[in-house]
Parts: structure tokens; sequence; C-alpha cells
């Protein structure tokens, strides 16, 4: 199981601002990290990026942990569409999830939008579950569609497999001032140039 280097550089940057404290916390091997440079688009192992993670929460304690972690998600999804804005932004806001499996090699997110406001997304068959990974993916979630232009995202975790469930699923909820009350005849009717 595999990650690009994208979604590596969030934690390292952070690991990297606290060097002295984050070296006792990762293990030799994996203290290149702090020095060398990530390519993005190099495969690195799921275990490396899962561990950095834990350094960073390790160093993110009480609430500021949920916060840190979240933002990070937030800016793996601003970095996506820095580097696949123009895809992002010519196509729907589902390429955004889409990009899940460019960035890991299990796993696939997907979206399905249940209102001109709400959506549910869902994460199957990764073989890496953790919360550590559902806060980023929340974050990445908010980040995602604020990218879209949706406003006041707000993200909830309906399903988990660290509890049990069979997938990972979030429910997103935002602000279209544009949007108009959709009935579920007009939703099924508008999906197709919606999203």
């Amino acid at each position: 199981m595999n990650a690009k280097g994208a979604i590596l550089v969030q934690p390292i940057k952070f690991l990297r601002r606290r060097r002295a404290e984050a070296l006792p916390l990762l293990r030799p091997e994996l203290h290149h990290y702090l020095d060398e440079r990530v390519a993005l688009s190099s495969w690195y192992p799921e275990s490396d990026f899962a561990e950095l993670m834990e350094a960073v929460v390790a160093l993110s304690p009480g609430a500021e942990r949920v916060a840190t972690i979240e933002k990070m998600g937030e800016l793996g999804a601003r970095a996506h569409a820095e580097i696949y804005g123009d895809l992002i932004r010519t196509l729907s806001t589902s390429t955004v999830f889409a990009l899940w499996s460019s960035q890991h090699d299990s796993g696939e997110l997907r979206v399905v939008q249940e209102s001109a406001t709400t959506a549910r997304v869902e994460l199957t068959n990764f073989d890496s579950p953790s919360d550590v990974v559902c806060l980023l993916t929340s974050g990445y979630i908010r980040g995602g569609l604020s990218w879209n232009g949706m406003e006041d995202v707000v993200v909830a975790k309906l399903l988990c497999t660290v509890r049990g469930d069979r997938m990972c699923a979030w429910r997103a909820n935002w602000k279209d001032p544009e949007a108009t009350p959709v009935t579920p005849a007009r939703r099924r009717a508008r999906s197709p140039s919606r999203r």
C-alpha cells in the first residue's frame, strides 16, 4: 500500500517546523523526510505516511489534535486544486474526490449529491483505515467543496470502518446562495448538469 508524495507534504512541513520534537517520535529510517525533498508524484509507503501523521498527532495534544489534522486535509485539497485546478474547475466537484485514487493505491472516495446543498461522501475498500485518515478526509472534503465555491461547509461523519462499519461515510452540507429548493424529482432531472 502506497501514498503519493503530495499527501506527505503537509505533515512533513508541520514536522520540520518542530524538528527537535519530531525526531524522537520517528524511527531513524524516517528521519530523511525531515531533510530531503519529497517528490509530489512519487509513491511512498502508506505506513510512512501513517507514522508521520502519528508524530503530528503526538505534537498536537488535546482539542488542537482534531483541528490540526482536519486543517491538513483541507490544505491537501487546496494543494490538489493548485496542481489539478483546471481539471477540477472544468469538470465537477466529484473530480476532487476522484483524485483520491491518484494519491492512494487503495480505496475509492466517491460523492453522491443528495440535494442542492448536501452530499454523501463514501470511502470504500481502503486498506489502512484509522481515525487520523478519517479526520484528514473530513478536512479534505471540506476543502474540496470550498474550492468548488460552496460556502459554510460542514462535514459530519456517518459511518466508520474503525468502529466496525463496512465503509467510511460523511455527510457534507453547505450554503449555496444561488440554490433553489430541490425536490427528489427535480434532483434526478438536474443531477447530470449540476455535478
